[in-house]
This record gives C-alpha cells, structure tokens and sequence, in this order.
C-alpha cells in the first residue's frame, strides 16, 4: 500500500514538473523569437497554428510567420502562404498589424562603427633612411 502511495505521489508530480520545464522553455523561445531570431519566430508560428502548448490562433501564428518570412525564411513563407489562404482579409489585416508590433519589440541591433583607415604615411612611399645608396661604379684608369 506504501509503495502505491509513493507510485500515485509521483505519477502526479513528474507531469507537473514536465509542464514546468515545456512553460520555460517556451518562454524562452518567445524571448528568441522576439529578439529577431527567424528559426524561433517560425518555431511561435507553428505552435500557435496548431495549438502545440499554446491556444489555437491563426492571427498569432501568421504574424510569426511573417517575422521569420521577412528574414528569408522558406518555410516560414511557405507556411504564411498555405495560412492565408484559410483565413478572412480582417484576419490577414489583424496580424500584419501583430507582425509589426512583434517587430517594435525586437532590439535594434547596435549600430557599430568601422574603425577609421589607418593613417596614410608619407614616409612609406619614399624609400626609408636607413636604405644603403646604390653602389657607385669604380672609376676606370685610362
């Protein structure tokens, strides 16, 4: 009876403890995908789209879509496309709409400055001090 207890104890805290670990890991992924990465703004799109550990939501999952889309992404503009075609104008409206304010989030990306050329130096095209002159010819007797 002690050991079914302690079975029953488990089998309740693992799932628990399972979803715990999906919740910070999807948390995780959104913070990714918000700051510009297109591999986890397609990996938002699709769970939104199908409901993987998120609610259904088209407008979602398009907006996604089109984040990672704008960077290149193929399936991510394969994914936009096939979504579109199952949804209303409003709904395609509504998340662009979602898509830029996904983008207002995203950090601009440090603006870094080239270093400065290197000083020309007039010395290095005239042929340096410490160069020997050309050997002079000896003078010939007559």
């Amino acid at each position: 009876m002690k050991r079914a207890c302690v079975l029953l104890i488990l089998s309740l805290i693992v799932p628990v403890m399972a979803g715990a670990q999906d919740l910070a890991s999807l948390e995780q992924m959104r913070q990714t995908a918000e700051q510009g990465d297109a591999e986890a703004q397609l990996e938002m799109g699709i769970l939104y789209e199908f409901g993987y550990h998120m609610p259904k939501n088209n407008v979602t999952a398009l907006a996604w879509y089109l984040r990672s889309a704008a960077q290149g992404d193929a399936l991510a503009i394969q994914r936009s496309d096939q979504l579109k075609s199952h949804m209303t104008p409003d709904e395609i409206d509504a998340a662009d709409k979602l898509s830029k304010e996904l983008m207002a989030k995203q950090p601009t990306p440090a603006v870094t400055e080239a270093p400065p050329p290197p000083p020309e130096n007039p010395a290095s095209s005239t042929p340096a001090a410490t160069e020997a002159p050309p050997p002079e010819k000896p003078a010939s007797s007559p």
